[in-house]
């Protein structure tokens, strides 16, 4: 059965779907950025934000908790690929020396010490935040955007011929198609 209802969808399922997929997406480029270059750009952690940011702006989202859960993909993408690279970068620097860790061993190893390494170089806690806030603004807008859009044509109300039946003109004023309330007062030629 068709559903004809006219609000529009609010793309929370699809967006948060794709937010998703982009923090893991996002997360995964800054890592790799970090190994291979063996330094941590903060322009990398804030390309994380617009990723995520602009993959849920293509749903068309309306749904006002989405920018929000951008903000929080993208702390999260920061932090994953943070800890990614870090463990990529303590198995390189181990094999320099022969000694020989695996993967989860080193992942261990990285999580344990996570907050001191956070708390030794606070500024990537900045870069951090930019990129939750540039998740958070770009779906924002397009929330703001879609919502303004699906409320405008019911503010004006108006068609091709002037006001719709129903919708009100300037404050004060009937809506269009009302009769004249003039308290049955007779016009001259009624």
């Amino acid at each position: 059965m068709a559903h004809s209802d006219t609000t529009p969808r609010s793309g929370l399922v699809a967006g948060i779907a794709v937010g998703l997929i982009a923090t893991v997406v996002g997360a995964g480029a800054y890592g790799a950025i970090v190994v291979i270059t063996g330094r941590e750009l903060g322009i990398a952690a804030i390309g994380i934000g617009a990723i995520i940011g602009v993959a849920m702006m293509a749903v068309r989202p309306t749904s006002p908790v989405l920018p929000a859960l951008a903000a929080l993909f993208a702390l999260i993408g920061c932090a994953l690929g943070q800890i990614g690279a870090v463990t990529q970068l303590l198995i390189n620097e181990l094999a320099k020396e022969n000694i020989t860790m695996g993967h989860a061993e080193a992942l261990t190893n990285v999580i344990g010490g996570f907050g001191a390494f956070i708390g030794e170089k606070p500024i990537i806690l900045l870069f951090w935040v930019i990129s939750a806030a540039a998740g958070f603004s770009f779906v924002n807008n397009k929330v703001k955007a879609a919502r303004a859009a699906h409320l405008e044509p019911q503010a004006g109300a108006k068609g091709p011929g002037g006001p719709m039946p129903g919708s009100f003109g300037a404050p004060g004023q009937a809506p269009a198609g009302t009769p004249p309330q003039d308290g049955g007062a007779k016009h001259p030629g009624a």
